[in-house]
């Protein structure tokens, strides 16, 4: 709090506490028509970084740094425009979006500002976009029964869940759709039948989607005896189901206009946009970096794209 408060001069600052880690920090100078949300957490530190990713390195191209590029050089940016302008201007600063389960804008959207647009910070190469995926996470589980592995006949969890997950990728929907799987655990040893499994899946639906065809569909291949358990449903950009969505990605559109700038094509990853628009808050995503490089060893983004940002947002504000 103390380095928000000295970054943002001139602004009112709250704080919510959602509990859980989910903290939204609403600072607001003046009253301004455009909201900048920005998530300051990171995911866990991948396997192969070269060096201490708590440490930022700045070389003469690059920002590295777990979360530079997704999506901390954003909130770097915001915090300049902020130093450089006395404009009004507004940042929301969640802390869990990479948790899974966006309680953060969520509880904040309960009551939607009153702003003509929302821009969510995302690496899209300083591009707006106004159409991405939606994303499902469901856990299964499978049951099977304990049993010495010389005997014939015991049903493996296992086995169950190796057999799902061949004949889900195999599905015509499931490439479209971005299905992963992305952890199978199971079992205890090799001379043991499995009584229990596990599986973590997802998909990125498209716009236009429904989302629950494509469960049941995945459900049909479900053995007797297992589980489906939904972890996390985020509807696509716009949503499919909600013609308030729709028409605020209409109003987003003429915004983007407003401020000069060519859309980009629709993007495969998921963003926290698509619970501004079914909020009914007209919603683009931009912000500095490339999808490639979040979530990354080493993770970076390009010093031009971060300039990039800075001249594309201080335009956003300075337009009132």
């Amino acid at each position: 709090m103390a380095a928000c408060r000295a970054g943002l001069p001139g602004f009112d600052i709250n704080v919510t506490d959602y509990g859980d880690g989910s903290l939204v920090i609403d600072a607001k100078r003046g009253n301004p028509r455009v909201l900048f949300n920005v998530h300051m957490d990171t995911v866990p530190v991948a396997e192969g970084w070269s060096r201490n990713a708590h440490e930022l390195l700045v070389t003469e191209d690059k920002a590295i740094g777990l979360g530079a590029c997704d999506i901390k050089g954003a909130a770097a940016v915001l915090f300049a425009v902020a130093a450089a302008t006395d404009a009004p201007m507004h940042l929301v600063l969640s802390t869990d979006e990479e948790a899974g389960q966006s309680t953060c804008i969520r509880r904040y959207l309960e009551n939607p500002p009153d702003v003509d647009l929302a821009v969510v910070a995302e690496p899209t190469s300083v591009k707006p976009i106004l159409q991405h995926r939606g994303i499902v996470s469901n856990r299964l589980t499978f049951v099977g029964a304990s049993a010495h592995s010389s005997e014939t006949g015991t049903k493996s969890a296992v086995h169950d869940a190796a057999r799902w997950t061949v004949a889900v990728l195999d599905h015509p929907n499931a490439a479209p759709n971005r299905l992963n799987v992305g952890r199978v655990e199971g079992g205890v040893k090799p001379n043991m039948v499995a009584a229990s499994a596990e599986i973590l899946f997802g998909f990125r639906h498209a716009p236009g989607t429904d989302h629950n065809a494509l469960l049941a569909d995945f459900d049909a291949l479900l053995p007797e005896g297992a589980e489906r358990h939904p972890r996390f449903v985020g509807p696509a950009l716009p949503s499919d189901s909600d013609g308030k969505a729709a028409t605020a990605q209409t109003g987003a559109a003429r915004m983007i206009e407003t401020f000069g700038f060519e859309p980009g094509d629709p993007v495969d990853f998921w963003t926290e946009a698509s619970l501004f628009a079914a909020a009914g808050v007209s919603a683009t995503v931009m912000g500095p970096g490339h999808i490639a490089q979040a979530h990354t060893a080493d993770e970076w983004v390009a010093l031009s794209d971060l300039a990039a940002a800075f001249t594309a947002y201080e335009r956003i504000v300075s337009h009132g």
